[in-house]
C-alpha cells in the first residue's frame, strides 16, 4: 500500500506514543501518526480531521479504551479501531471482540509492535476496499442493473434484487444453483468460452456479449452481459462477476430501424433525406432507387443539394413552389423535368415533407420521394393528342355527318309522301338508326368517364324522373328502393334512361308477372310488354325486368360498344351505362332477375354519412 495512512494513537504514556510512531513509520511505507494522551482529545481530533485507523490504550484515566471506542462509533462507525493495551486479560479481549473492535494486541517488544503495524496496514486496506465496494454497490443499486457473482465451481454465490426480478426467481432459488437455471445450453457454453480470454494475461479484462435469459415464466429476455473475474492471486481462480442489461427495447428498436432501413432501400421510388442545419440543405442519404433513377452514385449525391438534377427544361415555377414550401416548413409535391448523369431528361414527381421531433418543433430534416413518371407523362401526352383527334372526330360527326343525314331524311320523307313507296319506310328506319348511332357516339366521345361533383341523390325519385323521359309505351314500372347515394345526378339519370330503354327494347310479354298491378294490365287495358323494377343493394342498387333475360354466354360482352342482340338497336346504351358506372368508381354486372329476366347490379356505391344533428 503506497497511499498514505493517517493514524490516531491514544495513550496516556508519551513514551509509548513515541515508540509506536517510530515502529509504524518504519514498517509502513507512508504513514502519519497523530498521538494524544487522553480519549477526550482524541474525540476532538476525530471531529476535526480524517483518520484511516485509531490505535488506543485500554487503561486510561476518565475513559477506558472500550468506552472511547463506543464514543467514537456514533460519528465514525467504519474507522478501524485497534485496542493496544498493557493490561491484557481474557475478559478484556472477549469484551473488545464482542463490541466489534478491529484488532486486539497486548503491548510488548518489537515483535508486538511489528504485529500492530501489520494489523494497521491490513485494517486500513480492508476499510478502503470496503468503502470502494460500498460506493460501487451504491452506484449499482442506483442504476438498478442485475448483478451476479459466480464462484469457481460455476455456482451462483450472490445476486441482487434486480437480478431476481429479471429472472422471476426468488434470490433463495438462485443462490447455490448453476447458470443453466436461467440459460440454455448454448448460452452457458458462450459464457464459459468468454471467460477463458479474461483469465488469460493477454486477454481483455471484461467480456461483453449477448445472452438470452430464460425467466421462470415467459419468453427469453435478450440481455447484454458484462463479465469480469473476481480478483485473485496465483493460480486460484475464485469466480466471476457480471452485470446484465435488459436490451429488449433496444433490440426491438434495432429491428424496427433495420426494417425501416430495408424499406427505404427497397422502396420503388427514390428517397432522399436532407439536413437543413448544414449549408445549402444538402442530401445526407439517398437510396438505391435514387441511384438507379438518376445515374449518380451515393458518393456523388450525398453532401450536395438536389438541384443538381435540374437543367434547361426544368420549370422554374415548379422549383419556386418547392422553395416556398421549404421556407414555410410545409409538404409539397410537383412535377419536374430533371436530367440524369448522362444528360437524358426524365419527368420526376418530387414530393417533400418536413421531419420534426414533434408537431410543433422546428424542422430537423426533409424527406423527399422522387418518382420517375416519364412513361406516365408520355401516356398522358398521347392521350391528350388522342382526345384532340376525338374532339375533331366528334365535330365532324356532329356537323359534317349530321347535316347530310338530315337532308337525306327530309328527301326520303318527301318521296314517301309523294309516292307512298313502301321501300322508303325501310330507308327511314335505316336513317333513324344512323342518327341514333351518331347521337350515342357523341355521348361516349364527349362525356366518357367523367362525372361532376357527387351529391346526395334519392334513387327512387331520380329513377321515377328518368322513367318519365323514356318512351315506355305499355311497360310497367315499380320502385322498391328507398336509399340515397352519392352521384352526379345528370349522369345517373342517363344511366337509368339507358337501362330502361334496354329493358323495353329487349322485353317481351309478361305472363303472371308479380310486378304488374292486380289486373295485369296498363291504363289502356292492354297487357304490359315488360315490367321494370328498381331496388336497393347493400352497396348499391339494381334495375331488373321480367323479359326474356340475357343468355349467360353473351353477358360478358354486353357492355362493348355496338354489342346488341336486337334488330335496329345501336348497341351503345349499355356501353354508356358502363362508362358512367366506371366514372363513379362503381361496377356493373348483368345477372338474371327473380322473374327470369335481366338484372343489372351496380355496386361499390358510396352513401352520404348519416346526419348527427
Amino acid at each position: 500500500m503506497t497511499e498514505r495512512i493517517d493514524v490516531l494513537h491514544v495513550d496516556d504514556d508519551p513514551s509509548v506514543l513515541d515508540l509506536t510512531e517510530a515502529y509504524l513509520d518504519r514498517e509502513l511505507a507512508s504513514v502519519s501518526v497523530t498521538g494524544v494522551t487522553d480519549p477526550e482529545t482524541g474525540l476532538k481530533r476525530l471531529a476535526a480531521d480524517s483518520f484511516d485507523c485509531v490505535v488506543s490504550d485500554y487503561d486510561m484515566s476518565g475513559m477506558d479504551g472500550l468506552a472511547f471506542f463506543e464514543a467514537l462509533r456514533a460519528d465514525h462507525p467504519t474507522v478501524p479501531f485497534v485496542l493496544y493495551t498493557g493490561k491484557g486479560s481474557e475478559e478484556i479481549a472477549s469484551r473488545a471482540l464482542n463490541v466489534g473492535v478491529t484488532g486486539y494486541f497486548q503491548k510488548g517488544g518489537p515483535e508486538q509492535l511489528q504485529r500492530l503495524a501489520t494489523r494497521v496496514r491490513q485494517a486500513v486496506a480492508e476499510s478502503r476496499t470496503r468503502r470502494v465496494a460500498d460506493r460501487y454497490s451504491t452506484v449499482l443499486e442506483a442504476l438498478g442493473y442485475p448483478v451476479y457473482v459466480v464462484d469457481e465451481t460455476g455456482t451462483f454465490e450472490y445476486v441482487n434484487e434486480p437480478f431476481a426480478k429479471l429472472t422471476g426467481y426468488d434470490r433463495e432459488e438462485i443462490l447455490g444453483s448453476k447458470p443453466d437455471l436461467i440459460k440454455d445450453e448454448k448460452a452457458v457454453r458462450e459464457a464459459e468460452d468468454r471467460l477463458g480470454p479474461v483469465l488469460s494475461s493477454e486477454g481483455p479484462a471484461i467480456q461483453r456479449f449477448h445472452v438470452d435469459i430464460v425467466p421462470k415464466e415467459g419468453d427469453p429476455i435478450p440481455c447484454r452481459d458484462h463479465m469480469a473475474v473476481l480478483p485473485y492471486e496465483g493460480e486460484e481462480f475464485e469466480g466471476s462477476v457480471g452485470i446484465l442489461r435488459d436490451v429488449s427495447t433496444e433490440t426491438a428498436r434495432s429491428e424496427e430501424l433495420e426494417t425501416k432501413r430495408r424499406a427505404l432501400e427497397e422502396a420503388p421510388v427514390g428517397i432522399t433525406i436532407t439536413d437543413p442545419s448544414l449549408p445549402d440543405n444538402p442530401m445526407v442519404y439517398v437510396n438505391e432507387r435514387f441511384v438507379g433513377m438518376t445515374g449518380y452514385d451515393c458518393e456523388e449525391a450525398v453532401g450536395v443539394n438536389c438541384r443538381f438534377l435540374q437543367g434547361p427544361g426544368t420549370d422554374e415555377d415548379a422549383v419556386a413552389e418547392l422553395r416556398e414550401a421549404i421556407d414555410a416548413g410545409e409538404p409539397e409535391s410537383v412535377e419536374l423535368l430533371n436530367y440524369r448523369k448522362d444528360g437524358t431528361a426524365f419527368w420526376n414527381r418530387v414530393s417533400i415533407a418536413p421531419i420534426r421531433e414533434a408537431a410543433a418543433d422546428p424542422v430537423i430534416g426533409w424527406v423527399g420521394f422522387q418518382e420517375d413518371i416519364t412513361a406516365f407523362k408520355e401516356r398522358e401526352e398521347a392521350l391528350r393528342r388522342q382526345n384532340e383527334r376525338l374532339d375533331e372526330f366528334a365535330g365532324i360527326v356532329s356537323h359534317d355527318l349530321r347535316s347530310p343525314l338530315n337532308v337525306a331524311r327530309g328527301r326520303v320523307d318527301l318521296a314517301r309522301e309523294e309516292t307512298g313507296n313502301e321501300h322508303l319506310e325501310a330507308a327511314v328506319d335505316a336513317l333513324d338508326r344512323i342518327e341514333s348511332i351518331v347521337e350515342h357516339t357523341l355521348t361516349l366521345a364527349r362525356e366518357g368517364q367523367t362525372v361532376g361533383d357527387p351529391e346526395p341523390v334519392d334513387v327512387a325519385e331520380l329513377a321515377g324522373e328518368s322513367w318519365e323521359t323514356v318512351d315506355t309505351e305499355r311497360a310497367g314500372f315499380e320502385v322498391v328502393a328507398d336509399g340515397t347515394v352519392l352521384a352526379d345526378p345528370d349522369r345517373l339519370r342517363n344511366l337509368f334512361e339507358n337501362l330502361f330503354r334496354n329493358a323495353i327494347e329487349h322485353g317481351g310479354t309478361a305472363v303472371d308477372d308479380p310486378w304488374v298491378d292486380a289486373n295485369g294490365a296498363d291504363d289502356a287495358g292492354a297487357p304490359a310488354t315488360v315490367t321494370v323494377l328498381v331496388g336497393d343493394l347493400a352497396d348499391g342498387f339494381y334495375v331488373a325486368d321480367d323479359g326474356p333475360g340475357i343468355p349467360a354466354a353473351v353477358r360478358d360482352n354486353l357492355f362493348q360498344p355496338g354489342a346488341t342482340g336486337t334488330e335496329g338497336n345501336t348497341g351503345f346504351g349499355l356501353a354508356i351505362v358502363k362508362e358512367i358506372a366506371t366514372a363513379h368508381g362503381w361496377t356493373v354486372e348483368a345477372t338474371e332477375s327473380e322473374a327470369g329476366g335481366a338484372r343489372f347490379e351496380i355496386r361499390g356505391v358510396d352513401r352520404p354519412a348519416p346526419s348527427t344533428s
